[in-house]
């Protein structure tokens, strides 16, 4: 602000110390104004700074947590691998040891896993149930076919020869007739050669 602007606000009575003590309050406060300002934009800076230090160390924060993520879900997995590999692992020993206890039996493959699982306990139990239930099968049958051969008759009949009644005897052959004595050597050459 000039000298003549301020002479215009105060009029034409105004003294000139009037006009310079009002120009030195003015350029004062507007030297204070200005300070002010000058603190703030150098707060603001700071602020700016320590916001900008802020967003690049959550930023790398944010990186560390999705590294840190990443490796989480990698031993994640790594860990599900394990555990489904341990899982198939103890399948197949138990399978052995099941076809251990099953050894001698002609049991199906598909049988033996159905038997089998994770728990060697209860493959175990499986296996050595069926092998109770097929030893139990194979006493019962052997006990029932023992029993109907001792009880079975041992004695053949011969139901279409003749038992004696009607066989021919050399006598027999010579009271034939001569018809009837050539009738039974083509029908029966075998009685005949024994007569």
């Amino acid at each position: 602000m000039k000298r003549d602007d301020i002479k215009n606000i105060l009029g034409e009575g105004a003294s000139e110390e009037q006009i310079t003590n009002l120009l030195n309050a003015f350029h004062n406060s507007s030297k204070e104004a200005k300070n002010k300002i000058d603190e703030l934009n150098a707060k603001l800076s700071d602020y700016d700074a320590k916001l900008s230090d802020y967003d690049d160390i959550k930023k790398k924060l944010d990186d560390i947590n999705k590294a840190n993520m990443s490796e989480q879900e990698k031993l994640e997995a790594d860990k599900k691998l394990t555990a489904e590999t341990l899982k198939k692992a103890q399948i197949i020993y138990n399978t052995a040891k099941v076809k251990e206890i099953l050894s001698g039996e002609n049991v199906d493959e598909n049988l033996i896993s159905n038997l089998v699982s994770d728990n060697a306990e209860v493959s175990i139990a499986n296996a050595n149930a069926l092998k109770q239930t097929l030893t139990n099968l194979k006493d019962s049958v052997e006990k029932k076919t023992r029993e109907s051969f001792a009880t079975a008759n041992l004695k053949p009949s011969i139901t279409n020869v003749n038992q004696g009644e009607d066989a021919m005897t050399f006598e027999k052959f010579a009271q034939l007739s001569a018809e009837a004595q050539e009738k039974f050597i083509a029908e029966h050459p075998d009685e005949f050669d024994k007569l």
